[in-house]
């Protein structure tokens, strides 16, 4: 099999020697002189891996190395930074850029073919998600500048979303108060039902509850009871209505540590109301986060002896 390489480097005798390099060694190499040069290449030709320098006017490296890895479109393309910056805090933002190799600059470039080598060796072939060359497919500067924008404003709101869980757990190791900060999170991110936290404290489960109708509570308590006995969760401490009623639409993101559920998280919607894909990545980012804060918890109910079978 021919792998399609894209080389990405400004300063023009660099590319030449790079490319000549790989296509001595029977790469079929594409080349481009900067980095929105280079990504426009990358969404036409989807190629089996990107090489980029780091150092670029514009759009440098790491930038385009957390558009491609973030973008579910080229996401699965490996990234290698190719660079003459070999300090720590260099190799801190290559690896934090999602690249799968920092590869400093060194004559006769033997570093990168072993890497590409690993890579594409380790490589399983992915469909392609429209067809190579695709022309309705080349990005006005414009529309790489406005993906690079909305790439930020998700990792900024994704940031402001850790900061938020992480602040709920920073007082009292207490299920009330964690769930009340948690409930308060999530109001101001979902317009809901209801929304339901299962908690795993030993040989049984916690539910912590937030209602917009209370009218509605026997019916969701049974279906978060259903939902977390299905997801491997110890039964509730208080018997649950029966029988469970469906809600539609609802998010549901079990919450582990070290391969053990101990939690769910579950956001009902209104009657009607249809959550978009997005808003389970949310749920999902809260979660990841939230798992520290059980983790403290459930350790100091352990040390209280107020765990369930703990006694």
């Amino acid at each position: 099999m021919s792998y399609r390489l894209l080389l990405i480097e400004d300063s023009p005798t660099q590319l030449l020697t790079i490319r000549h390099r790989l296509e001595s060694e029977g790469f079929s190499v594409m080349s481009a002189q900067g980095g929105a040069e280079g990504i426009a290449l990358a969404y036409k030709e989807m190629p089996d891996l990107i090489i980029s320098d780091v150092v670029m006017s514009g759009i440098n490296g790491y930038q385009l190395c957390r558009l491609v890895k973030h973008d579910p479109e080229l996401s699965d393309t490996p990234v290698i930074l190719l660079t003459k910056l070999d300090g720590s805090i260099d190799r801190f933002w290559g690896l934090k850029s999602g690249a799968d190799r920092y590869i400093p600059k060194e004559p006769g470039f033997n570093s990168l073919l072993q890497a590409i080598r690993e890579i594409l060796g380790e490589a399983v072939e992915r469909p392609k998600l429209r067809a190579l060359g695709d022309p309705n497919q080349s990005l006005s500067a414009e529309e790489i500048n406005g993906r690079l924008h909305q790439l930020l404003e998700r990792l900024l709101f994704e940031a402001t979303i850790t900061d938020e869980v992480r602040r709920i757990g920073e007082d009292i190791l207490d299920l009330e108060i964690i769930s009340e900060k948690l409930f308060a999170l999530l109001s101001s991110a979902f317009d809901y039902l209801a929304a339901v936290l299962v908690v795993n404290h030993g040989a049984q489960s916690k539910l912590m509850l937030d209602l917009s109708r209370d009218s509605e509570e026997n019916e969701v308590k049974a279906y978060a009871a259903r939902l977390a006995m299905q997801l491997g969760l110890p039964p509730l401490w208080e018997d649950a209505p029966k029988p469970a009623e469906n809600f539609d639409n609802a998010l549901t993101q079990p919450i582990d540590i070290a391969g053990m559920r101990v939690g769910l998280l579950i956001v009902i919607p209104w009657p009607g109301q249809t959550y978009k894909p997005g808003d389970q990545k949310v749920l999902r980012l809260i979660c990841e986060q939230l798992s520290t804060v059980l983790r403290l918890y459930l350790s100091h109910a352990q040390r209280q002896g107020t765990l369930v079978g703990t006694n």
